[in-house]
């Protein structure tokens, strides 16, 4: 397995085009990971809800319990 920096030095030796491209396709996998991961979040606190774990809340009241 490559270290890090020997991944960036690959990526060095790649043209200027190339370079672009692979952060062009980095970019869209964080963002889908993140989509995912929000779906993921936002599944669980519907299922929350449903068993009465949570409950609706306004945001003053969510920031009054979370700075105490």
């Amino acid at each position: 397995m490559n270290t890090f920096s020997e991944v960036l030095e690959t990526i060095d030796s790649f043209p200027i085009e190339e370079q672009q491209e692979l952060s062009n396709i980095i970019q869209k996998r964080i963002i889908e990971y993140r989509r995912e991961q929000l779906i993921k979040t936002v599944r669980e606190a519907q299922e929350e809800y449903k068993r009465g774990e949570a409950k609706p809340a306004t945001t003053d009241e969510i920031m009054r319990e979370i700075t105490g």
